[in-house]
């Protein structure tokens, strides 16, 4: 009988994939994003969780869920900016990157996206 997971659960799921949990920093229990084929690569991607954890490396994957008018709002109010340049920022902000990513999740959006 294999021993216990000192970090992290693998479950084996009626589909026959296996589901990879965690308790994150912030104390509450993480699900990874996707399923497994295998027990093998679900419990890989727990160790690369752990070491995430570990180094401070950690992103909190909820914040990912937050839109980009949100995160670019907040942004711009907490770099307590002068007047002129905040200003500046929100025109540019209002013409430029709302249109296109106003609604989205950050965490849906990439790079190539940024770039065009």
């Amino acid at each position: 009988m294999a021993g216990k997971r000192r970090f992290g659960r693998v479950r084996r799921l009626p589909s026959g994939r296996f589901q990879a949990r965690y308790l994150g920093p912030d104390g509450k229990d993480r699900p990874a994003p996707d399923t497994f084929s295998s027990k093998t690569a679900a419990e890989v991607w727990l160790t690369r969780k752990e070491v995430e954890i570990r180094d401070g490396e950690w992103i909190d994957p909820d914040l990912g869920k937050a839109t980009f008018t949100m995160y670019a709002d907040g942004w711009v109010r907490d770099r307590m900016l002068k007047p002129r340049t905040e200003e500046l920022y929100r025109g540019l902000l209002r013409n430029h990157l709302l249109p296109f990513f106003g609604n989205r999740a950050v965490g849906e959006i990439r790079e190539p996206e940024v770039r065009r």
